[in-house]
């Protein structure tokens, strides 16, 4: 597998649920954020955090870098995190995804060789928020930033991608936990109850 690096984007407002989504914390006694971390150390030499409000992600013992373009929402994070990663390959997941499912991670990863962005599909929608981009992306990005076209998947169209199917989505990840994200007080209480019940799984 090659070199990669993690980027959790952790811009976000958290309008619905009215809080810092990335810092709530699960029964576990971790942060949304700490869940993700814990996974993609286990995969990558190299995390990032891409955050407007950088020093209260600090006490998470990655790399914390600030947002190059503000107001530019998720494309303008995954600018700054290509931007400022070492690797040539990058896997980008929000902050408020307590389930990213290992297996899936190195599925991407692994079909990475031809193309500048690995990415899930499943029902004809597409995960940018789960996916593999490559530095080669940085120019269309930025050409998209500066033409305030903000859309992930406008820029999927100038680039070569490569989509993950539901079939080999469920090959390894058959209940799609991975892209299961906190975006409500309900989302909230369902991560908790999931969280419970892995717990539960563990013990018997």
């Amino acid at each position: 597998m090659q070199n990669a690096s993690g980027i959790i984007l952790a811009g976000g407002r958290g309008s619905r649920i009215k809080r810092n989504k990335a810092l709530i914390k699960l029964p576990d006694g971790r942060a949304l954020i700490q869940r993700s971390i814990g996974v993609l150390k286990e995969i990558f030499p190299e995390i990032l955090i891409v955050a407007n409000q950088t020093e209260v992600y600090r006490v998470f013992g990655v790399r914390v870098v600030e947002d190059l373009v503000k107001g530019k929402g998720p494309l303008g994070g995954i600018f700054t995190g290509l931007k400022y990663s070492t690797s040539h390959l990058n896997f980008v997941m929000g902050c408020d995804m307590p389930f990213p499912q290992p297996a899936l991670i190195h599925l991407l990863l692994e079909e990475c060789s031809d193309y500048d962005v690995v990415i899930p599909e499943a029902a004809g929608e597409v995960e940018p928020l789960f996916a593999v981009y490559s530095k080669s992306c940085l120019p269309v990005i930025k050409d998209h930033l500066q033409k305030d076209k903000l859309k992930v998947r406008n820029v999927l169209t100038e680039l070569r991608v490569r989509k993950i199917s539901e079939e080999e989505i469920k090959s390894v990840d058959p209940e799609r936990l991975s892209f299961f994200n906190v975006n409500t007080d309900e989302d909230l209480v369902m991560a908790r109850t999931l969280l419970q019940a892995s717990k539960s799984d563990e013990q018997r």
